[in-house]
């Protein structure tokens, strides 16, 4: 699919701090819900992106917003000074101005021997659990996200199953969320789906093919037949460019639709895409699939502007209803 770049025709202005917009057009008003729940809109907030003012204003239909993220330790406790009092505040914020539910992120990229040992044995999962659980009450947070780059091997999968197990018990006990970014190319084992709310699958770009909605299919595909609901698979999007080999060179969407930025670089390899056709395939994946709806990678890449905003392009599409029936 040919990926579609739409340009300002106005100067970019990117809006910072929390001015979050509810009872708009582009959110879930209480005339225009549907009768059945609508694809949900999950989206991650790094810490960073709060601390540099590089956030956008509008929240544009979302309904979860992942404040990422904690960092496990070693023996089971947890390390959240990240998830900093000013990404605490944009959360509440958020969920005070609309209809969006709060939750956390536990883990991320380099951090998987961590997760490995503290899940590996009885002790340590249940301090792994209780600080998150402890964390999310503090908080008046509405769940936790796991985010282990990547469990191998059926010994970490069962280890990863028990935590999983432990973790939800606890949190849906307590009316709260247990969701997990998962890689594309290994499902869990099948009693984790009982565990989760959600799966956020990291589909955002291939490593190694060349043909991109196949491969996105293919990985729908692969956690349906391993007997995930697909109700509760979020298709994930990155609002940025990738190159596809060499250095790997990422550039966000908000540069790429700036008048004064110089758009894509150079690259023998080529980029992944980004923009509006990158976020129609998955819109219709959902549709088409019967999916809980897509996750973003992340906030801060997007443009900030209604008229260039991919977040604001996706709120508006998953509103739109379709006659399509799952495969």
């Amino acid at each position: 699919m040919k990926n579609r770049l739409t340009f300002p025709s106005s100067p970019l202005i990117i809006m910072l701090g929390l001015a979050l917009v509810s009872g708009t057009s582009d959110s879930w008003g209480e005339d225009s819900r549907p009768s059945q729940p609508p694809p949900a809109l999950s989206v991650y907030l790094p810490d960073y992106r709060v601390k540099s003012g590089d956030v956008v204003p509008q929240l544009y239909g979302t309904t979860h917003l992942v404040l990422f993220s904690a960092k496990p330790n070693l023996d089971g406790s947890v390390d959240f000074s990240r998830i900093t009092p000013e990404l605490l505040a944009f959360g509440q914020k958020a969920r005070a101005d609309g209809l969006v539910k709060v939750t956390f992120c536990v883990g991320g990229w380099g951090r998987g021997e961590e997760f490995k040992t503290a899940v590996s044995n009885e002790t340590t999962r249940a301090r792994f659990v209780a600080d998150l659980v402890a964390f999310c009450a503090t908080h008046d947070l509405d769940g936790v996200d796991i985010d282990w780059e990547f469990p191998k091997g059926d010994q970490e999968h069962a280890d990863f199953a028990e935590f999983l197990s432990a973790l939800s018990s606890k949190l849906h006990a307590d009316g709260r969320l247990l969701t997990a970014a998962l890689g594309y190319s290994r499902p869990l084992p099948t009693e984790c789906w009982d565990y989760l709310d959600q799966v956020n699958l990291m589909s955002y770009q291939p490593w190694s093919v060349t043909d991109y909605e196949p491969w996105l299919r293919e990985s729908i595909v692969r956690f349906l037949d391993a007997g995930l609901p697909p109700e509760k698979l979020l298709l994930g999007v990155g609002f940025y460019a990738k190159e596809k080999a060499g250095e790997r060179r990422a550039v966000s969407w908000k540069n790429l639709v700036d008048p004064n930025s110089a758009g894509l670089p150079s690259s023998e390899y080529g980029f992944w895409p980004v923009g509006t056709d990158a976020c129609d395939l998955r819109i219709q994946l959902v549709k088409e699939y019967g999916l809980g709806g897509i996750m973003v990678w992340d906030y801060g890449h997007d443009s900030g502007v209604p008229e260039t905003s991919l977040l604001r392009h996706l709120s508006n599409g998953l509103q739109t209803p379709v006659d399509a029936s799952p495969r």
